[in-house]
């Protein structure tokens, strides 16, 4: 370590100046509903039928995307069918929506079906189908949120297979070929938690390879498989998706699994009746314990409704997912070209979810005289903002000697990662303060009167 004399000798010989004191700023909460990418309620549409996808005025930006294939239970899919899955990622990107894709060979028992409830394809189709759906899923990952798994089963939910394919080899085969198939940073919600042990620990009731901190986004396969709950507080067993409590295992056990894995990957779906324990008091409690990130706006309408009515549907909305609060920063009252620029901010996640997708963090100062951008990518992972934790996030920055004099605005940007989106403040993430966000550049501002002088 060096004494504060050597310190500042050696600043002096590289042009570097110390700032001589600083700022600290605090900031208000914001109670607004507002939208923000990857997270919230979704609305369902038919993916390949690319219509009404203009949902921020709902403050929507997930869309459950449907890719019906009844009619390619028997066969590959053709260019022109693969095309209007293509033209349906298009109208999401235009309308700034990111889609939840699944892929189901039959809707259940309704009118006019030309697919029987559980029918589906053979496995051999599945996996063709799944090599084709490839090369769109790479070229579309911008506006992917998550993928359900899909395919097997009635309405894709892994269940009454007409091929029989919902047993444990079936099942691990068809989501590893999804996975395998999907961009590396993309992940796959399955609809019984069971199944997931099953396939990763060699049972049911397995708890030998839970997802954990230490291994989150590590890129493995168990680390990329989250959970989809379609009857979600629906029943004392969400209408069988949780274990059907032999084995030791209880409701309990069952949240007490998913709390633990739920941090670190998606958990999301509908609710689909009514039922005690989607009462408010309980479905907030649970909603907090398993940190969901989205839910069905469209289904189910009962519950949604007593929400409504009980009182709770507006903190729902607003804590589905992320919520990102700004709490305190603390900066220099001034820097000079070439100054090390230390910046800390203290963040808040009061929503019930976390970030699952990678996001950057980016420190942006801009001119106020020119609008000039200067950006700073720093090592800082949003995913790792719990829920319900206030994390401290702390960098040291070298001002560039270029840099202009004048005054400029301080911000923080989390934008899409990718760069046909990046610049699309529609897909940027707004914290949840008062007169903290810039609509205009997608930036949450710090301050807009940071001097840099001589």
């Amino acid at each position: 370590m060096r004494s504060s004399l050597s310190f500042c000798l050696w600043c002096l010989l590289m042009g570097v100046t110390l700032a001589q004191s600083e700022q600290q700023l605090t900031f208000v909460e914001s109670d607004q509903d507002f939208a923000n990418p990857e997270r919230g309620f979704y609305r369902y549409r038919e993916l390949p039928e690319a219509s009404n996808f203009d949902l921020h005025g709902e403050n929507i930006t997930l869309i459950y995307g449907r890719i019906s294939a009844e009619d390619f239970r028997d066969k590959p899919f053709t260019k022109e069918f693969l095309q209007k899955i293509q033209d349906g990622f298009d109208q999401a990107r235009k309308n700034g929506i990111k889609v939840i894709p699944r892929v189901a060979y039959n809707h259940g028992p309704h009118p006019g079906a030309t697919a029987r409830y559980g029918d589906d394809a053979p496995k051999e189709i599945i996996l063709k189908h799944i090599d084709q759906l490839k090369p769109l899923w790479h070229r579309n990952k911008d506006v992917i949120n998550v993928i359900d798994a899909g395919f097997i089963g009635g309405w894709g939910e892994w269940h009454n297979s007409a091929h029989g394919l919902d047993n444990p080899q079936d099942r691990k085969d068809i989501l590893f070929a999804i996975l395998d198939a999907l961009p590396k940073d993309r992940m796959v919600v399955q609809r019984y938690p069971r199944f997931k042990r099953e396939i990763f620990g060699g049972s049911q009731t397995s708890t030998s390879a839970v997802l954990t901190r230490q291994r989150a986004f590590d890129g493995s396969k168990l680390a990329r498989v989250g959970h989809l709950n379609d009857c979600f507080l629906s029943s004392d067993s969400d209408v069988g998706t949780y274990q059907n409590f032999g084995d030791g295992w209880t409701l309990k056990r069952e949240l007490e699994y998913l709390a633990t894995e739920t941090p670190f990957v998606p958990y999301g779906g509908e609710t689909c009746r009514m039922d005690e324990r989607g009462r408010c008091e309980n479905a907030v409690s649970e909603m907090e314990l398993l940190h969901i990130n989205y839910l069905n706006r469209d289904y189910h309408p009962d519950v949604i409704e007593r929400w409504e009515e009980s009182g709770c549907y507006g903190e729902i909305r607003r804590r589905l997912g992320y919520r990102f609060v700004l709490r305190s920063a603390e900066l220099p009252d001034s820097l000079s070209p070439r100054d090390v620029f230390e910046l800390q901010w203290t963040i808040e996640n009061v929503g019930f979810g976390e970030l699952f997708n990678p996001r950057p963090v980016q420190v942006v100062l801009r001119n106020n005289a020119t609008n000039a951008e200067t950006v700073f990518n720093i090592e800082e992972d949003p995913r790792f903002w719990g829920a319900g934790q206030q994390t401290p996030v702390r960098t040291s920055l070298t001002l560039p000697k270029t840099l202009p004099m004048g005054v400029y605005t301080v911000g923080i940007r989390l934008p899409a990662p990718e760069p046909s989106i990046q610049k699309d403040v529609r897909y940027a993430i707004r914290f949840a303060n008062e007169e903290v966000w810039d609509a205009a550049s997608g930036m949450n501002v710090l301050t807009r009167q940071f001097p840099i002088r001589n």
